[in-house]
């Protein structure tokens, strides 16, 4: 037997027909990371599936892990949070839409990271609280950033006329800039930057009020950061800064 069924936490980052009463759910568990399964017949009028998981929800999900697939067989499942205020939040519908597509783009299959599924299921549980803020999602990307092993170095010092050099992952002085990407950080942004890295939990941005220009300035800054480091800009992170600016 080349498989054993795994029962763990698992969070709803998208799904996808592959028949018309069948899907495939992916999901980001605890301790297996990144997983799909196959649902057959979840579709189906009497299917005891239907409202046992949703976009954001987080299940308890039982499955039988392939060892040569990455596309395992579904068991059951359990809500566990459906995060309900998602339904309400368009707002906040919208940054969890982009924080769950991001996970589900930068990390490969059953790579594991516990601390990667509390920070997102963190950041997810504000958003359903109702807040609106575009702070915590660029908290949560710095914080996946630095899980990655891609944070980048903001520093403690403030030195003369702060460039962020996009290239090279940190903050430097304007006598330091050369032909490489990077733009100019005004003192505010960089202190906003660094407090989001600092701060363990979403939660204690939601009474951090940022200027907007503050808000534009660290969403050009990390859109230009991520896309030279990860290698993409996904149109997600656009449209949920759109609509929760508008």
């Amino acid at each position: 037997m080349d498989e054993r069924i795994l029962k763990d936490e698992a969070l709803v980052l998208r799904w996808y027909p592959v028949t018309d009463t069948s899907r495939v759910v992916v999901w980001f568990t605890r301790h297996a990371g990144k997983v799909s399964t196959l649902i057959k017949g979840s579709q189906r009028p009497k299917s005891w599936v239907l409202g046992q998981y949703d976009l954001f929800y987080t299940c308890e999900l039982l499955f039988y892990a392939l060892a040569r697939d990455e596309l395992h067989h579904f068991k059951e499942c359990s809500p566990l949070k459906r995060r309900r205020g998602l339904r309400s939040n368009w707002r906040g519908c919208a940054a969890a839409s982009h924080i769950t597509d991001l996970l589900q783009r930068v990390t490969p299959p059953r790579a594991q990271n516990e601390r990667l599924f509390d920070l997102t299921a963190a950041v997810l549980d504000v958003y359903a609280r109702g807040e609106t803020a575009p702070l915590p999602l660029f908290w949560y990307e710095l914080h996946l950033l630095r899980e990655l092993g891609l944070a980048p170095d903001l520093g403690t010092e403030d030195p003369v006329k702060p460039v962020f050099a996009y290239e090279e992952g940190r903050i430097i002085s304007a006598s330091q800039r050369h032909q490489g990407q990077s733009s100019p950080v005004t003192p505010g942004a960089l202190a906003l930057m660094r407090r989001l890295l600092r701060e363990d939990r979403p939660d204690a941005l939601t009474r951090l009020r940022a200027l907007p220009e503050q808000v534009h300035e660290i969403t050009r800054h990390l859109e230009h950061f991520a896309a030279w480091h990860l290698d993409h800009a996904p149109a997600s992170r656009r449209l949920a800064l759109e609509i929760m600016l508008r």
